[in-house]
Formats: C-alpha cells, sequence, structure tokens
C-alpha cells in the first residue's frame, strides 16, 4: 500500500505540474516550468506496476498497491463535494 501511496504522490505532483502549464505561452517561461514533470506523470503507474511484477515473490501485492495508487482521488473527491462559498 505504501508503494502505491508514494508513488500516487508522486503521480499527483506531476498532475499539478501539468495543469499549472495549461494555457502558458512559450514566452512566458515561468508559465511552463516544470512541464517536462507534467509530461512524464504517467512513468510513477508505469513504475508502480514494474516494481510490483518483479517484487511480486517477495510478498508485493497487487491490489493494495493500485489501491494505494489511487488514494489521491479521495482528496480529489473531497474538494469536489465540498461546498463552495461565494
Amino acid at each position: 500500500y505504501l508503494l502505491g501511496a508514494t508513488l500516487g504522490t508522486a503521480y499527483s505532483y506531476g498532475l499539478g505540474k501539468y495543469v499549472e502549464t495549461i494555457g502558458g505561452s512559450v514566452d512566458d517561461e515561468g508559465a511552463i516550468e516544470g512541464a517536462g514533470v507534467g509530461q512524464a506523470r504517467f512513468a510513477f503507474l508505469i513504475l508502480l506496476f514494474v516494481f510490483v511484477g518483479k517484487f511480486r515473490a517477495n510478498g508485493l501485492q497487487e491490489i493494495p498497491s493500485i489501491f494505494g495508487f489511487f488514494t489521491y482521488q479521495l482528496a480529489s473527491l473531497s474538494q469536489g463535494l465540498k461546498e463552495i462559498d461565494d
């Protein structure tokens, strides 16, 4: 679970960097800073599957690792369901 949660946090960070660059122009270097991390965000999910496949014989299980990875979705869901006061 911990491996999945760690890589899920890294994926969330990369996703945040990608979202920050949307709408930025090439002329504005500050707006597109960190875009490389955002483009490589799927590497964290692939890395999770590689680790699970490699260390399955050592007791690393697939389902808890995948659930750990998608734990970041709970925070996104709670933000979406939170009532917005204007």
